[in-house]
């Protein structure tokens, strides 16, 4: 799935922020932009239908995940999070950052249990995009909790992954949500801390 959820954000990244403080709208991810059939078994429709399926019957939440995988490593931010369900049980993936280290995280969909946590990279190892942009995270007030929550209450669903774009310099959260049949895409531009 999570092929499937950063191949939506590379198809749909042209979308416009929206700032958090004037609201959030949902976009609805075209169909053209819907993987279909393909040379990849892995993204043929049957495949995402049997994905969202299984996220509709997960009890344990996006943010129950976040709030989890935060709590392993305190004082950590999240910068990206995703549904996982093509492996036995499925799983939250959960990339937090402390102290300049990248945590990721495995949380189980099923029992709320951590599965996993390793540490996935340092700051350093990363490009320097990458780098700008979790530099970012850690001068701006809205977290990935709060970008998730505004996400379900616009787009009126369930979000199912979270993670950061950096557009023209702006950092940005994307969060893909699940409503209904549809999968709808929003896009929130947090305003910076503002130094007093």
């Amino acid at each position: 799935m999570r092929r499937i959820i950063l191949l939506t954000f590379i198809l749909l990244s042209w979308t416009p922020l929206a700032h958090a403080v004037a609201g959030a709208a949902a976009t609805d991810i075209p169909a053209a932009a819907e993987p279909r059939a393909s040379n990849d078994p892995a993204l043929s429709q049957e495949v995402i239908d049997r994905e969202l399926d299984k996220f509709r019957r997960t009890e344990v939440s996006l943010h129950q995940a976040l709030r989890i995988a935060e709590k392993i490593h305190p004082g950590s931010k999240t910068a990206d999070i995703s549904f996982e369900g093509g492996l036995d049980v499925p799983v939250y993936k959960v990339r937090t950052l402390q102290s300049g280290q990248i945590w990721e995280s495995d949380i189980d969909g099923t029992t709320a249990q951590v599965r996993n946590s390793v540490l996935f990279s340092t700051l350093d190892g990363l490009s320097e995009n990458d780098r700008n942009s979790l530099s970012a995270l850690s001068a701006i007030a809205l977290k990935m909790s709060d970008a998730i929550r505004i996400a379900e209450r616009s787009a009126a669903g369930r979000a199912i992954s979270g993670g950061l774009i950096n557009k023209d310099g702006k950092l940005a959260f994307i969060i893909v949500v699940v409503s209904g049949k549809d999968l709808k895409q929003v896009t929130l531009e947090p305003a910076s801390m503002r130094r007093r």
